[in-house]
């Protein structure tokens, strides 16, 4: 099963800094991977440069700082890890959607978009709830604004093939793609941009990308070489420096 890590804290700020993933009830497992939570323990002597690797996902992403005008954050990395400055200080939280999920994907990949209103959802309630609430009552509140978003169509009820997802660590060429999913790969090429915003291959690389976080085990690759380049490529470091700067998600 496609297992999304994201490991992206600084080792040297693991201390002051706290990320906890929650499942979702199971009446939302075919949408959401997991709900989470991000947030400063103290005041950081230096700003957290977290890094967002790419998990094919898409994240629905709430700034619970004081001053804060509603809004949700929707974005994905795409097919390269993004750094982002959180600052000193910060709160957050979020839904990671698995792929497929968000409608209209092609238009988040690589990019974030930042959005006062979705549908008819009162944002500026929803955020009010979310900041003042308990961690258990965050997540029925962001299950129920999934369910909201369901409604009005804004997401899909559940992840695009998600036979593919459930044999992620199987999946090792396009081949395989086509004889699980039952489409030809040419229908398969154009389905994965309107569907997930990525295409076939980078869907792949991706998927084998987790898999190494995961299970640290090289398999996918050709060789050591080839999974050297391709770490780099994602990450902009090496496979050892990765390890000395992130410590790995249990």
């Amino acid at each position: 099963m496609h297992t999304p890590t994201q490991p992206g804290i600084p080792r040297f700020l693991q201390d002051g800094v706290f990320y906890q993933e929650h499942r979702p009830d199971p009446a939302f497992r075919e949408q959401i991977y997991c709900l989470w939570q991000l947030h400063t323990r103290y005041t950081l002597p230096g700003n957290c440069h977290y890094l967002v690797v790419p998990d094919a996902c898409i994240d629905l992403v709430f700034d619970l700082s004081e001053h804060i005008a509603p809004h949700v954050l929707v974005m994905t990395p795409g097919i390269q890890a993004l750094e982002l400055n959180l600052g000193k200080h910060f709160r957050y939280c979020g839904i990671r959607l698995y792929p497929g999920v968000w409608r209209d994907s092609q238009h988040i990949i690589a990019q974030s978009q930042s959005f006062s209103t979705l549908g008819g959802v009162n944002l500026r309630s929803v955020m009010h709830q979310l900041a003042t609430s308990s961690a258990t009552a965050q997540q029925q509140q962001l299950q129920h604004f999934v369910q909201q978003l369901t409604t009005q169509g804004i997401v899909n009820e559940r992840a695009w093939m998600h036979q593919l997802l459930a044999q992620a660590d199987r999946l090792t060429s396009v081949d395989d793609l086509v004889r699980l999913s039952g489409y030809s790969r040419r229908h398969l090429q154009r389905l994965f941009p309107e569907k997930t915003g990525f295409s076939a291959h980078d869907f792949l690389k991706i998927l084998r990308f987790q898999q190494v976080l995961a299970t640290q085990r090289i398999d996918a690759y050709t060789d050591q070489s080839h999974y050297i380049r391709e770490f780099k490529r994602i990450t902009g470091i090496t496979p050892v420096v990765f390890q000395q700067q992130y410590p790995q998600q249990q």
